[in-house]
């Protein structure tokens, strides 16, 4: 009779271990995975998110949606998503704004950069200085000369927020110039272009993207300059702060658009989405969309160890940047 029972124990023993085991190499996929963009539709982020939906619905065998959620520089979709983490059934597309600034600018942005884990970087680039298209000024010294020869009225520069990251590169442009500029805050992309082409806004440092390329060629906005050394392959023709005489050492942060999963989400439903991830991003007509979008063609995409550490030096990078603008939470 003992016999039996240990018998019996055993078998339940192993029936528990191996069904542990089957819980763990197979993941609870959610019926609908959603992509949380922190801005209005119709934007590059926007964009970006619903190229890589249909493919990653077809990966992971669910449906898989994008909900826009814009406001307070991001920080209201990612910590939706945050609250989700449990469940890990919502990912964010992210950009250092929300990512990483909102926290650091934010205090009712409750969360850190360390929250977040990232799967995959859709887009990365520099930035370009645009300008509406009756600004007298056709390049970076034009601007400064007469934004320095008008200091009655101070020219005006868009962002997507406080404390995004072209609220801090704007800063940072009119601190290199030596000249006072009024900082104009909007909810998203979408309407900060639609009052730059109606020439409501002066100028505005956003990404040198394919979408911007196709804005520039319209003539509304214009573009003055790229930010680094070298000129970018989507604005050729534009030069960049380097060749200008007034501030041929300005530097700024780049762009970025990535996905991101909370940290503490099922591990498992994390590797899964991972793999989902990667599969998207090699598929020749995600890649191409991705491409049509950003204008800049894409690069490898980075192992889980090196997007890790990508993601690690950008957190450090922005507070060093955040530090010298001296910005602090409001």
């Amino acid at each position: 009779m003992k016999r039996r029972t240990l018998l019996a124990a055993a078998a339940a023993l192993g029936a528990t271990s191996a069904a542990r085991a089957q819980t763990t190499a197979s993941p609870v996929i959610p019926a609908v995975l959603t992509i949380m963009v922190p801005f209005p539709a119709g934007g590059a982020s926007d964009l970006y998110a619903r190229a890589v939906a249909p493919r990653m619905a077809k990966e992971l065998g669910c449906t898989v949606i994008v909900e826009n959620l814009p406001g307070a520089s991001g920080s209201i979709a990612v910590a939706k998503v945050l609250g989700r983490a449990a469940i890990g059934d919502m990912l964010v597309l992210g950009s250092p704004t929300e990512m990483i600034l909102a926290p650091a600018t934010m205090q009712s942005a409750r969360y850190k950069p360390e929250d977040f884990r990232a799967l995959a970087m859709l887009s990365r680039s520099q930035l370009a200085l645009y300008a509406r298209s009756d600004l007298p000024a056709s390049n970076v010294d034009e601007l400064v000369a007469f934004a320095k020869a008008n200091p009655d009225k101070p020219l005006t520069y868009g962002s997507v927020g406080v404390g995004s990251i072209y609220h801090l590169a704007g800063q940072a442009f009119a601190d290199a110039a030596g000249v006072v500029m009024s900082h104009v805050p909007y909810k998203g992309g979408a309407p900060l272009l639609q009052d730059l082409a109606g020439g409501h806004i002066d100028v505005v440092l956003l990404p040198a993207n394919g979408d911007m390329a196709r804005r520039v060629a319209t003539g509304k906005p214009k573009a003055l300059a790229v930010t680094g050394s070298t000129r970018s392959s989507v604005f050729p023709a534009i030069p960049s702060f380097a060749e200008s005489r007034s501030m041929p050492r300005f530097t700024t942060v780049d762009s970025w658009a990535g996905l991101f999963i909370p940290a503490s989400a099922p591990a498992p439903l994390t590797q899964a989405i991972s793999r989902a991830v990667l599969a998207t991003l090699a598929d020749a007509d995600v890649q191409q969309q991705l491409q049509a979008q950003s204008g800049v063609p894409l690069s490898a995409p980075l192992s889980t160890p090196q997007l890790a550490a990508y993601y690690t030096a950008e957190i450090e990078r922005y507070t060093q940047a955040i530090r010298k603008a001296k910005l602090t939470p409001v």
